[in-house]
């Protein structure tokens, strides 16, 4: 067997971001025009929280006056840049979530998705 691919690996690279005193509008608005489902929620650098699709739909009518920190998923599951991608597919799997963040230290340094994770698949498939 060869070595383990790491999260660093398959991530994404400094993923768009959000901050917990924007408007859930103006989240809306970067995660339709990035085409993504979830939006790491950085205060000074440091990830306080996930914004996902979900978030958005249970605060619909009230997008235009409603903050991040309202709606964003605190307590937040992440991993490391050194981590395993087989150990980020089995916590998406277990959690039953979309992406992980990818944190070195409390810094965010990239994001995880399941689609990343299944195209690592079809590459080692090959």
């Amino acid at each position: 067997m060869g070595k383990a691919t790491t999260v660093n690996e398959v991530m994404w690279r400094v993923p768009r971001t959000t901050s917990p005193h924007e408007i859930l509008a103006e989240a809306q608005e970067i995660m339709t025009r990035e085409g993504i489902h979830q939006l790491p929620v950085v205060e000074h650098g440091t990830l306080v929280g996930m914004l996902s699709d979900r978030d958005l739909h249970a605060h619909s009518g009230y997008l235009d006056r409603t903050k991040v920190d309202a709606a964003m998923t605190y307590g937040v599951i992440s991993v490391a840049p050194t981590d395993s991608a087989q150990q980020a597919a089995r916590l998406l799997i277990e959690r039953k979530i979309n992406a992980l963040p990818v944190v070195d230290g409390d810094q965010l340094v990239g994001i995880v998705t399941k689609t990343d994770l299944l195209r690592l698949l079809v590459r080692l498939l090959e």
